[in-house]
């Protein structure tokens, strides 16, 4: 019932925008210059050393605005696209919800069959559509196919790729082509995105932009990880590829009732039957877009970060207005917090608001303090080596030897475990922070190796300094914990008693032993 009252409200309230619709769009673009957002722009491209970018702003009718930046030199370059992706995925659902071929309350196991996805089959049992395109069905952020099974978080949104994966299975065995496809036949073709794909092998033949990803500040071009069947992601989650001159048509569509593709009905039910995300800035979440309303009109849209790629889509139903965003970058830890700043003032210009101002260079004191950071955890990790020989005639004390377990032993353990204790697994780590994940792992690997060669050495010591004799204390003739045997011949040897704390510097030569201090 509650559903059902909800979905009356936003249908009147869309209702509502459909009467001023005209006359809003027209009021926003006859207020919004766009030479202006162009240019800031371009000065945000060189503030925040992104290589590439694309940008388009449509109403209903006609492109506002659609420039390249950088190296993208043509707005029909396609980019990976990202998570953005999976509004095409909820698109084509949505498709074969009206051709009476799916129901978005129907258990997934009607459709595919469990057992090849989840670890216990009665899940696909348990799990409807529809929870699959509001990510609330359970599924764990970083389960595949294979493993996946539900968690406590069922009912609850939790974002996972898992949940678009298995929908495309679902396209797939419902319409009984591949995904690619159905996609090109129903979605692409129709909308005339010429370049836009489903494969890797197409987005290269339509000329993929390369992606960078960022080592250390500096970026570096690099193959995008695209996904096969063992993957984490999948395409229909994060790999569709598109350009901006096709993204602009694709937001059109959008904002002109669907355009044949679906209905405005099943445009309202991937808008507004949504889920509510208690976040840092809450949102909903509905079926491949996010619903926001930190500005003075609500948004919609979807971000997507891919290894070397970002992107965002954004509606402005009020204003009538479409944006899209994308960056042949991933810099997870700078430039992507960064760029969320350009999609704001983009807003911000077409809403008339204040925008936020990017200046003091960020990019590289953000990237110096990082740097610093990893500089001196690999000091740390060197340091042992680079003063092992002054390690080797210190003397064996109960506070060395634990500070040496700390260092060797439980620092590189917590190294290792520290994405994980985060909740993101190493793994993750590697696709996309590969400069931490290179720190963590070298760092860790030294400091242990340099632990298991002081164990050796200690090892080795002993077996050397054993056989007939302790030494003794030359001042209270206690039994040290060292030995000699016959051919052990010692000079400058420290020598610690237990008993009575002295320390003495001994010679050993012929079982003889010589103080001499």
């Amino acid at each position: 019932m509650k559903r059902k009252i909800k979905k009356a409200i936003c249908v009147m309230i869309l209702f509502a925008y459909v009467i001023t619709f005209g006359n809003n769009t027209a009021l926003a673009n006859t207020n919004v210059k766009y030479d202006n957002i162009d240019n800031q722009l371009k000065r945000e491209l060189d503030e925040l050393h992104i290589p590439g970018m694309a940008v388009a702003i449509v109403d209903s009718k006609e492109v506002l605005l659609a420039e390249t930046y950088g190296n993208c030199k043509s707005i029909d370059t396609p980019f990976i696209i990202g998570s953005v992706s999976k509004s095409f995925t909820a698109l084509a659902i949505m498709r074969l919800v009206e051709e009476d071929k799916i129901d978005l309350d129907e258990k997934i196991s009607a459709y595919i069959a469990p057992s090849a996805y989840f670890i216990n089959e009665s899940d696909g049992n348990k799990i409807t559509v529809r929870q699959l395109l509001n990510q609330t069905g359970g599924l764990g952020t970083y389960q595949r196919f294979g493993n996946a099974k539900i968690t406590e978080s069922y009912g609850q949104h939790q974002y996972a790729n898992i949940n678009y994966g298995l929908l495309g299975e679902i396209i797939e065995a419902v319409s009984g082509v591949s995904y690619s496809e159905y996609m090109n036949k129903k979605i692409f073709l129709p909308l005339h995105m010429e370049h836009t794909a489903a494969t890797l092998e197409q987005s290269k033949e339509n000329g993929l932009i390369r992606g960078y990803r960022n080592y250390f500040g500096f970026p570096i071009a690099g193959e995008p990880d695209y996904p096969d069947e063992h993957s984490w992601s999948t395409v229909p989650a994060g790999y569709l590829s598109s350009s901006v001159s096709d993204m602009a048509k694709y937001l059109q569509m959008y904002l002109n009732g669907g355009m044949g593709i679906i209905s405005q009905d099943s445009l309202n039910t991937m808008f507004y039957e949504n889920v509510y995300v208690d976040d840092n800035t809450p949102y909903y979440y509905g079926m491949g877009w996010t619903l926001t309303e930190e500005y003075t009109e609500p948004v919609l849209g979807h971000s997507g970060l891919v290894e070397n790629y970002i992107s965002n889509m954004l509606l402005l139903p009020e204003s009538g207005l479409g944006i899209v965003i994308l960056i042949n970058m991933n810099d997870y830890l700078v430039t992507n917090q960064l760029a969320d700043i350009i999609s704001k003032n983009v807003i911000f210009a077409i809403l008339g608001k204040e925008q936020y101002k990017i200046s003091g260079n960020p990019y590289i004191v953000r990237h110096l303090l990082l740097n610093v950071a990893y500089f001196a955890l690999l000091t740390t990790a060197v340091y042992p080596i680079a003063t092992i020989k002054k390690w080797k005639k210190k003397k064996r004390t109960k506070p060395l030897t634990a500070f040496d377990i700390i260092r060797h032993g439980i620092l590189p353990l917590l190294l290792l475990c520290l994405p994980e204790m985060t909740g993101v697994p190493i793994w993750v780590i590697w696709y996309f922070v590969k400069d931490v994940c290179v720190v963590l792992l070298v760092s860790s690997s030294l400091l242990f190796s340099v632990g298991l060669y002081k164990i050796f050495y200690r090892i080795h010591w002993r077996m050397k300094m054993e056989k007939f004799e302790w030494i003794r204390c030359p001042v209270c003739g206690n039994k040290t914990r060292n030995r000699i045997k016959e051919d052990t011949e010692l000079k400058n040897f420290p020598l610690y008693c237990p008993k009575c704390k002295h320390e003495s510097l001994i010679e050993v030569k012929d079982l003889q032993i010589t103080v001499i201090k």
